[in-house]
């Protein structure tokens, strides 16, 4: 099994607040305050070392960490409020809204302070991550943050963080594999001013109910002529799904939110997903065409050479990166399809006039 990476120890020591536009406080000289966002619900395989992570970070400038929970039903709930009871800077809120998008917007509204730290259950924390990131937001970006760095802890698992950080598996978003800092359209989690946030209306929890939610937020900031910047010197781990079922839901929910901003925006803020839909398209009337034909070999052509082409990329990611090629292939085909019938899904949705509330009939909206 593939160790969970180190993310080192406190180093200690405050450093002084530095003179910018960014922070109206830096006037006063001093120290910037952070309040910790982290959204969960049933983490509890991967809750503890999150929070451990956090608490290890190599300056004092956190001031909360707000677990905001979503109703777990397994130990989530009882292993954040061991933290609560021990440590005065973790502090339990519950999100009747069950999602994360709900629950970032539960997290600014009872944040302490205006510069928030967005993490994810799912993540460890280098010990100068939020150091990195405030350093990043002073030198005047609006939202700041690093690549995804997925780390496999199943055969699977890794698999799919091969697949994750390559173009070849899901394509040029440059938050998944960047080396160098630049502006992007979206980063990984991130660092921001919640004034900043909640003036372009903050996260959208009506249409993206399950995944997205990032991604459409920077496109309204950066409509609202804000930037987005990708530092990687902010360090994180991030570990994906680790079966095929979850991963097979996690981007069908992908292709659904996507249609779902397609109908809030009459746009995407960039077009990529239509790459796994058009493939689904073509995948289906290759089929199709194979069965209402005197050729089919000629029809199914094109499926052919998609398996051709994901196999060859599979073999690739096993020779670069260690891992089994049939699983490899499994996660590529998982990654496009699903992705691909989820925005089918979400353009029926739209075309039946149906709602995207995906949550249990007694937690939806009325």
């Amino acid at each position: 099994m593939q160790r969970r990476p180190h993310v080192g120890r406190p180093t200690g020591g405050r450093r002084a607040a530095r003179r910018t536009p960014f922070f109206e406080h830096a006037d006063s000289l001093r120290p910037v305050r952070v309040s910790v966002v982290l959204p969960t619900l049933n983490e509890q395989a991967y809750l503890r070392d999150c929070l451990d992570s956090l608490l290890a970070q190599d300056t004092d400038e956190i001031a909360e960490i707000l677990v905001v929970d979503g109703g777990s039903t397994d130990a989530t709930r009882s292993i954040a409020g061991r933290y609560d009871g021990v440590n005065p800077t973790v502090r339990v809120v519950d999100n009747p809204g069950v999602t994360a998008a709900a629950a970032m917007n539960v997290g600014l509204a009872a944040a302490e302070n205006d510069v928030i730290v967005r993490a994810d259950a799912h993540t460890l924390y280098a010990a100068d991550y939020v150091r990195c990131s405030i350093e990043s937001l002073e030198r005047g970006a609006e939202w700041v943050g690093g690549p995804m760095r997925p780390v496999g802890t199943t055969s699977f698992g890794r698999a799919v963080a091969a697949v994750t950080t390559s173009p070849l598996g899901v394509g040029p978003g440059r938050f998944h594999y960047a080396t160098e800092e630049q502006d992007v359209e979206t980063v990984y989690l991130g660092a921001f001013d919640r004034r900043i946030v909640q003036a372009v209306g903050g996260y959208d929890a009506e249409h993206l109910q399950w995944a997205a939610e990032d991604q459409e937020l920077a496109f309204r900031l950066r409509r609202a002529g804000h930037r987005i910047r990708l530092n990687p010197a902010i360090r994180s781990w991030y570990f994906p799904r680790q079966s095929p079922r979850a991963l097979w839901r996690q981007y069908f929910n992908y292709g659904m939110c996507k249609a779902s901003t397609l109908q809030k925006h009459r746009t995407l803020p960039y077009w990529r997903p239509l790459a796994p839909a058009a493939l689904v398209a073509g995948l289906v009337a290759s089929l199709l065409g194979a069965v209402g034909t005197r050729r089919p070999v000629l029809a199914v052509l094109p499926l052919a050479g998609y398996v051709t082409a994901t196999s060859a990329v599979a073999v690739r990611l096993s020779s670069e990166e260690g891992v089994d090629p049939p699983r490899a292939l499994l996660a590529v085909w998982i990654c496009h399809i699903s992705y691909g019938l989820g925005f089918w899904a979400g353009i029926r949705r739209i075309l039946r006039g149906a709602p995207f509330d995906h949550r249990p009939p007694e937690r939806a909206r009325k």
